[in-house]
Parts: C-alpha cells; structure tokens; sequence
C-alpha cells in the first residue's frame, strides 16, 4: 500500500459526515493546486496536509474542548511518522495543518497558505451551502435550517477577507455572491425564511 493509500484509508475509517471526510480534504487539495499554478507546490506536502488537516474534529478522534486544527496536528504527526513518511517534510504539513482555520495566521510555506485559502473557500459558496445543510442536526452549531441560513450569512461575510492570495481573494468574492444569490431567492420562496 502506497503512503497515499495509507493516508485516504486512516481518513476513511475516521467517521466523518459526508459532506466532510475525503470529499472536502480532495476539494481543499484540487482548490489548492487550481489557485497556484504559477508555483509548483510539493505534491505530496500539500495531498498529505489537505487529507489531514481535519482528522481531529472527525467523530473517532475528536475530543471535547480541543481545538481540531491542533488535534490534527498531533494526530498526523503521529500517523506520519508511523507510516514513515519523509521527516524533512513532516514539519512542513504540520504547519500547514495548524494554521489551516480562518482564525489563524497563514502557515509559512505555499502548501500552507494556498491550503488556507482552499479550506476557506470550501466553505462558502454553493459547495458551503451544500455543505452547511446537509449538516442539519449533525454539528451542534447547525441544528435548524434558521442555523444554516445564518451561517451560510455569517461565513459569506468573514470569510472572503480572511483570504490572502490573489486568486483565492477572487474566488472567495463570487462565492460570497452565490450566497447572498442563493439567501435572496430562499428568503422570497419561504415568506422571509418563515416557511424554511
């Protein structure tokens, strides 16, 4: 089994919701090689930090009142050494992995940034409304349509500016106005969101 395939199976068996797991790390990796083009990233830095860069807030190894960005950290410092990944890169995907959230600093190399930024974007946008209400009932701050309705707002809002690559600032812009399309349309079809 090829250090990938080791990766996308520790990934698989972490019982992540659907609309989590492998499908959002592959979108985060495709975003990310999609906004750099003009660089040439390391390829197995950047597939390594996209697949786990969530693996601490997933359902087998989260932990209460435990920052998942930093609980992925030291789970794939740990999972990456057991499977002998290349230690000259390790530090590399740990860093990108701990500063992947919004609310952090970017990283210091490319992988981490360009990351960032994909993580960011696969959070608005259709995909994030996507996302945002099949989680219903299933994240504690997602636990009504009202909730997801508010949050799609809330992300559509903070997120573009959190971007800090040039492209991704782009991309972050319309996918801000896919949702203010798309809450626009659902606020007339529901008489302000009192039929949702």
């Amino acid at each position: 089994m090829t250090q990938q395939e080791e990766i996308i199976k520790y990934v698989g068996n972490a019982g992540a919701h659907t609309a989590l797991g492998l499908r959002h790390s592959q979108r985060v990796y495709l975003m990310a090689k999609e906004l750099s083009p003009h660089l040439t990233l390391d390829d197995e830095i950047l597939f390594a930090a996209a697949a786990l860069h969530d693996i601490g807030k997933y359902p087998v190894y989260a932990l209460p009142n435990v920052d998942h960005a930093l609980r992925s950290k030291g789970l794939a410092s740990s999972f990456l050494q057991k499977i002998k990944f290349s230690p000259g890169k390790i530090p590399v995907i740990l860093d990108a992995i701990e500063t992947h959230m919004y609310y952090s600093d970017p990283g210091k190399s490319d992988e981490a940034i360009y990351l960032r930024d994909a993580d960011i974007l696969d959070n608005i946008g259709n995909i994030g409304l996507a996302r945002l209400f099949s989680m219903i009932g299933q994240d504690e701050l997602i636990q009504t349509p009202e909730d997801a309705v508010e949050r799609a707002r809330t992300l559509a809002e903070a997120l573009p500016n959190k971007t800090v690559t040039k492209t991704g600032q782009r991309l972050a812009i319309k996918r801000r106005e896919e949702v203010f399309r798309f809450l626009s349309g659902l606020k007339k079809q529901t008489a302000e969101f009192a039929y949702l």
